[in-house]
């Protein structure tokens, strides 16, 4: 409990218990609502009000802190109602919010679906046409490889962002999963990227580390792992483990070998567009974005680390299964 809150409420019931003016009842109302906004439980309130009356009554004879005890319970009824009239107006108020967030997300999904499906056709020429060029123009290929690398990211950059969107704005569905199913099915998916660069993806896990988890945590686990093998050289170790975290949280570590994150970068990384300093690699910036979004869906927290062999650790920590 603040101290000036604490001070403000004893001047009331000093007030109250001397002069019965129904104006401190609303000085009382006034300050219920400052502990609303400063998010006060009700019970420190109640606790606050006990403890602030035994020091008042300390040397009252009984007749005397009983009658104080009545008077003061008036004062404590004005704010707590109070409190709870503000309390259901915040309520209402985060709901309409909610709603709006819920409606724009919605339309966000959709106009971004729309810009795919209208620009899916264009870059598939695009593509297939650079693609012809490579074959039949010797000295056009280092160009026409670039239009098709292009045509290829804006693919990547397109589904990222209905990911991204979708995760916004679909309802949360939990279930208990096991991570190292999520984990192993990330890896499925990314084998060729690895097998690209002659990366080998080591396991350090086995199984059964529960958790509740959304139908979109496999995106985060994805991201982390597509983030460690872009960014690390050739012939080279991406190594996942899994290993308990306070006893009440599963924690799961990418790491890898490439160039690290600075420390400047750290936070930065994990918001939209954003993409630090790495040189020689392109990417959206979306796919760390995605990943802490759906963490955070999850009650988990991401964060990175250094690698004291060089490069970056990647982490993602999760409440346990009940």
């Amino acid at each position: 409990m603040e101290a000036d809150l604490k001070e403000q409420y004893r001047e009331i019931l000093e007030t109250y218990r001397k002069c019965y003016d129904e104006r401190v009842l609303y000085r009382a109302s006034l300050l219920s609502k400052e502990f609303m906004r400063r998010k006060v439980d009700p019970d420190e309130i109640i606790g606050m009000h006990f403890e602030i009356l035994e020091e008042i009554t300390k040397k009252m004879p009984p007749g005397e802190k009983l009658h104080t005890y009545n008077i003061a319970l008036e004062v404590l009824l004005q704010l707590i109602t109070q409190y709870a009239h503000a309390y259901k107006g915040y309520l209402e108020l985060q709901e309409k919010l909610y709603q709006k967030e819920r409606e724009i997300n919605a339309f966000l999904e959709m106009f971004i679906n729309i810009i795919a499906h209208d620009l899916n056709n264009p870059l598939i020429t695009i593509s297939g046409f650079a693609e012809i060029l490579c074959e039949i123009c010797e000295d056009g290929r280092e160009y026409a490889e670039k239009i098709r690398e292009s045509a290829d990211k804006m693919f990547e950059l397109l589904e990222e962002a209905r990911t991204f969107t979708k995760i916004r704005a679909s309802e949360v569905e939990f279930r208990t999963v096991d991570i190292a199913d999520l984990l192993n099915e990330a890896i499925i998916e990314l084998e060729m990227k690895a097998r690209e660069k002659d990366i080998e993806i080591k396991r350090n896990y086995r199984r059964g580390y529960m958790v509740e988890a959304t139908q979109f945590l496999r995106h985060a686990f994805l991201n982390i792992i597509d983030n460690a093998i872009k960014y690390s050289p050739p012939h080279s170790v991406v190594e996942i483990s899994v290993s308990e975290e306070r006893g009440k949280n599963w924690k799961v570590c990418v790491k890898d070998s490439g160039e690290g994150v600075p420390d400047k970068w750290k936070q930065k990384i994990f918001e939209r567009f954003v993409r630090g300093e790495k040189t020689g690699i392109k990417g959206s910036g979306i796919g760390l974005a995605i990943a802490k979004t759906v963490v955070t869906q999850n009650k988990g927290r991401i964060w990175v680390e250094d690698n004291p062999e060089g490069g970056a650790v990647f982490c993602i920590s999760l409440p346990k299964a009940s």
